[in-house]
């Protein structure tokens, strides 16, 4: 029988405590990572039909609501499981089971779209490579750095950001050089790289920005690791915040150049490596290469962090009970929840193998628009309800900022696409079932860890 590991202190299970301000927001911006901008161009222009970078201004305007209400809420609640956790402790255990089982869906498809997107790139360049076994050579590594904690991990992962952002610079700094050379649209500033009228449409706007979307859920896996925080709520709060605004613009300016670089979304040869072609044209064959190897190196440690955060939800649950309790196991000597990392790593190979990147473009975010819904609601119980701080600023970040944050959730959930929708209302569903099971028809209450 497994024995669980505990603090000393008060007979709780408690992850340790290794992670510093700087870790939390290299952490955050690692999971976004700035590079992804890369990944998920294609994707993203297709779908947005070359309105890109407004797609990833809207998922900004969507998600700085919501990164308030993060920030709100782990100021107050500094425990593993972020959305799992503020929505037990504030609304209500039967809610805050289905805030986390929406949670993990994404945390769940991430390190699935983040493999599978690492090994296309890498067979783009080794072809003779076969997908399974490109997709071993990723997972194995990174479960390890999982496995034997976060304070090898904050080492990998600040080289990890220094190489994030030599991709970064080395693609504007090529494709500035480009355009200038009339290649594309051959002007730098130019407005076709935000906005074509020819080809903009509201709906196809929504539908990017349900992708770009996926550029900010970094904040949530900062929030996921407060247990891991040397540091109090209140910075793990701030670096939330300071995660958002600085990969929105490190996104944003990528788009933009590609955009300008490669105008016409709908003539790429392969849409899951579309930026392949738009780094050859911006500096030939050398570029792809460079930008590819980093892209795919790097590309592994945001698979990391998505692991990490997904192990620290279903710990959470686990320790709750209202998940099977082995999740909650800690590593005696490491204190990492090895079972629920061994479980997302075997997960995510085999959805790698068998899921189209397509179709994890278009389901990845229910899970995280569900959970964000759920924390914002959350600030306005605790913080507007409860607490009753109502006057002055406090109005606007404690009601008027979360329902902001809630509407436009909604409203892109709204514009995502029908496969999304039915995947992800199954997935709610299925957790509907399993807690029903769980309270034998909600006659039991579900446990709540305090």
């Amino acid at each position: 029988m497994l024995k669980n590991n505990t603090d000393s202190k008060n007979g709780k299970q408690e992850l340790k405590k290794v992670l510093k301000t700087r870790d939390l927001v290299i952490f955050g911006i690692i999971f976004i990572s700035p590079n992804s901008a890369q990944s998920l161009f294609g994707g993203l222009t297709t779908l947005s039909h070359g309105h890109g970078v407004l797609a990833i201004f809207v998922g900004l305007i969507a998600m700085i609501f919501t990164a308030f209400s993060y920030g709100k809420m782990a100021s107050v609640i500094p425990k593993a499981g972020s959305t799992y956790s503020y929505a037990t402790h504030t609304l209500h255990p039967t809610l805050g089971f289905m805030a986390g089982w929406a949670i993990l869906l994404d945390y769940l498809i991430f390190p699935m779209l983040v493999y599978k997107l690492s090994s296309s790139f890498a067979i783009e360049m080794m072809p003779f490579m076969p997908l399974w076994l490109m997709l071993i050579i990723f997972i194995l590594p990174m479960t390890l750095f999982n496995y034997v904690g976060m304070r090898v991990s904050s080492h990998l992962n600040l080289i990890m950001l220094l190489l994030k952002l030599i991709s970064v610079f080395l693609f504007v700094g090529f494709a500035i050089h480009a355009l200038t050379n009339g290649v594309g649209t051959g002007k730098i500033i130019d407005l076709q790289g935000v906005f074509d009228s020819t080809t903009f449409s509201m709906n196809a706007l929504i539908s990017g920005s349900s992708i770009a979307v996926l550029s900010y859920i970094g904040f949530d896996a900062i929030t996921a690791l407060s247990e891991d925080a040397k540091v109090p709520g209140k910075t793990v709060g701030r670096a939330v915040i300071i995660t958002c605004l600085v990969s929105s613009a490190l996104i944003g300016i990528q788009i933009y150049f590609a955009t300008l670089i490669h105008p016409n979304f709908a003539t790429f040869k392969n849409t899951d490596t579309a930026f392949y072609e738009v780094a050859i044209a911006a500096g030939g064959s050398g570029l792809a290469a460079a930008t590819t190897i980093l892209l795919v190196v790097t590309g592994a440690a945001s698979a990391l962090a998505g692991q990490a955060s997904g192990s620290r939800v279903l710990f959470s649950m686990g320790r709750d009970q209202v998940l099977p309790g082995f999740l909650s196991y800690l590593h005696p000597k490491y204190k990492t929840p090895v079972y629920s990392i061994l479980i997302l790593a075997v997960l995510g190979y085999v959805g790698a193998l068998l899921i189209p990147i397509s179709v994890f473009f278009l389901i990845v975010v229910f899970g995280a628009l569900i959970g964000f819904i759920f924390v914002n609601l959350s600030v306005v119980i605790e913080f507007f309800i409860k607490r009753k701080e109502r006057k002055g600023a406090n109005f606007l970040s404690n009601l008027i900022s979360p329902i902001l944050g809630i509407v436009v959730c909604i409203y892109i959930l709204i514009g995502m696409d029908l496969v999304g929708k039915i995947v992800g209302i199954c997935w709610l569903l299925v957790g509907f079932l399993y807690l029903t099971l769980k309270t034998k028809g909600f006659k039991q209450q579900v446990k709540m860890d305090m």
